[in-house]
């Protein structure tokens, strides 16, 4: 019984094939008398003619009751050995790691004592080479097709099968077969003349996800003859939008290099790139001396991305250096301090830009919005302010789609909440917000003017019971239309915020509905081509709302609703 305690005392730290090893050199160990020279094997303990003594026999160590030497081979008898084998056919192999484990693993499970015996190191070290016999022809063992001739058998093989059944099947190890996948089919299709390039690259910015900036170059770098200045300007465009300035200086390269000339578009978003990566100062020296070189003041559309900050929480990298050694690791933009900014608006109020004799008769919305967007992160609001008051009482009667909405977003940069977010904070935007809508007959809030109404409310008493009145108001006023998945997203926080979780939960279940609606508006097919002009229109922005973003938003809140109502279940009445 000594074998069966020594196992038993090694198995808990042993791994499953170690111990089907272990089994399996006791089952050799024990039909050893009954095979034949030949079939014997040199990599284990079979390397002597004579029969293995039985326990309690003398060993060649002259122990009694001790275990046989021949489980560790002497040098002696492997020599000996493999001088008698001289003339027969074998195959030295080095040995493997798994073949040493084997080994030393099937020595120590069969009896501790073993690791004691006495070592030699010959100069040649024949023991940790192994010899494989070329057996005989197995007669009909060998033509029944059961045993491979590369395998020699033996009569008494190791009982594999009583083992395997010992084993419990979700213990036994799982072969799973490598199949290489097939690449997926090309996300956009290949193109034939330049217009179809331009038009992919679009249709793949606007779907619905969108295509990654990676595909987006590497598709457009696929097809070099086909490249022209409107195509490198989208892919740039992209590139800006997902604040990878090392691209955009790349690409630009690339088409300095393939003699593709630039327009007023490509000056613009360079200057845009490099305004947002923190370069403000150098784009700006770079394009007064370019104005100076061609004798006039700068285009409209170039002097506007002036106005422009850097791109917080991007990450500046080499590549992004615009020939400029950037010194130590890559760090994050950071905005300029208020001087900064103020010497920069002075620096670009002083140089007008171009302007065309149409632009003369009427500012352009997007001038305005970037000079209050400008005087309302310095907290010159009253400044802001006037100046909104005088481009709106210029405005004509009859405006566009665009141009209405260009002044709405004017008139949001007002709801920014100041360094003081009160319920004095929540009032002065009320009155700031009816005081400009009611400058124009065609002005009308939207669903983004409540959300930003709404955020003014987060650190005032029963902020819950006061969006219940404002998205009242606003419905009543301007219809259904201004209650989206943000605005009833920010209503429930209010409303959970204020401990009431249990009204938030019927403004949860509306936006389930509406979830579900939108869903299967999306399996027939509804929606495909909607949003695709919006989506296009984010490139320009500063900030863009994420694809999947809200949802994730609302997730959170949901769980904000279930912790809250299991603390109120929680607390003792």
């Amino acid at each position: 019984m000594r074998h069966h305690a020594t196992l038993t005392a090694h198995l808990p730290s042993l791994s499953l094939a170690s111990v089907f090893q272990a089994a399996a050199g006791r089952a050799w160990a024990r039909t050893r008398p009954t095979r034949a020279y030949h079939r014997t094997s040199l990599r284990g303990d079979g390397l002597s003619n004579t029969p293995r003594p039985v326990r309690g026999d003398h060993d060649v160590r002259g122990g009694t009751g001790e275990p046989s030497s021949s489980t560790i081979p002497s040098c002696n008898t492997v020599s000996n050995h493999l001088s008698e084998v001289r003339g027969r056919v074998i195959t030295p192999m080095l040995p493997s790691p798994t073949m040493a484990a084997e080994s030393s693993l099937s020595a120590a499970v069969s009896d501790p004592d073993t690791r004691h015996a006495p070592r030699c190191t010959p100069s040649r070290a024949p023991v940790g080479h192994r010899a494989v016999f070329i057996a005989p022809p197995l007669g009909n063992r060998q033509a029944s097709g059961r045993v491979s001739p590369d395998h020699p058998t033996y009569e008494s093989e190791p009982p594999w099968e009583e083992i395997r059944e010992s084993v419990p099947q979700s213990a036994l190890p799982c072969v799973t077969f490598f199949q290489p996948e097939t690449p997926p089919p090309p996300l956009l299709p290949p193109p034939t003349t330049h217009d179809d390039l331009l038009h992919h690259i679009t249709q793949g910015i606007t779907a619905r996800p969108p295509a990654s900036l990676s595909q987006v170059v590497s598709y457009h770098a696929a097809h070099p003859s086909l490249h022209t200045t409107a195509s490198f300007n989208m892919v740039v465009r992209y590139a800006v939008r997902h604040a990878s300035y090392g691209t955009v200086v790349d690409l630009l390269a690339r088409m300095v290099r393939e003699r593709v000339a630039g327009d007023e578009e490509t000056r613009v978003l360079r200057v845009r790139s490099m305004v947002r990566a923190g370069y403000w100062t150098r784009a700006w020296e770079e394009e007064l001396a370019e104005s100076r070189k061609a004798g006039e003041g700068m285009p409209l559309p170039v002097w506007l991305e002036f106005f422009g900050t850097v791109k917080r929480g991007a990450i500046l990298g080499r590549r992004a250096s615009y020939g400029t050694a950037l010194a130590g690791r890559p760090k994050a933009l950071e905005a300029p301090d208020p001087t900064t900014a103020a010497a920069r608006l002075h620096a670009v109020v002083q140089h007008a830009p171009i302007v065309t004799p149409d632009e003369w008769q009427q500012v352009p919305a997007r001038v305005t919005y970037a000079l209050v967007r400008s005087l309302v992160e310095q907290e010159r609001r009253t400044e802001a302010l006037e100046l909104t008051r005088t481009y709106f009482q210029s405005l004509p009667e009859e405006m566009d789609k665009d141009w209405r909405r260009e002044c709405l977003a004017i008139i949001h940069l007002h709801l920014k909440p100041g360094r003081v977010c009160n319920l004095s904070e929540h009032f002065r935007a009320l009155g700031t917000l009816f005081g400009l809508l009611g400058m124009h007959d065609s002005f009308a809030a939207s669903s983004t003017t409540l959300f930003f109404v709404l955020r003014t409310l987060r650190r005032t008493k029963r902020c819950g019971e006061r969006a219940d009145r404002v998205v009242g108001s606003f419905e009543r006023r301007w219809g259904a239309g201004v209650v989206d998945d943000r605005v009833r997203r920010r209503w429930a926080s209010l409303w959970v915020k204020q401990g009431r979780p249990e009204r938030a939960e019927a403004i949860a279940e509306v936006q389930h509905a509406e979830d579900a609606r939108r869903g299967a508006e999306d399996v027939m097919g509804e929606r495909s081509s909607k949003g695709r002009g919006r989506r296009l229109r984010w490139l320009e922005l500063h900030r863009s709302p994420r694809e999947g973003q809200e949802g994730w938003r609302w997730r959170r809140l949901r769980r904000r609703m279930r912790m809250r109502k299991g603390e109120e279940a929680g607390t003792p009445s």
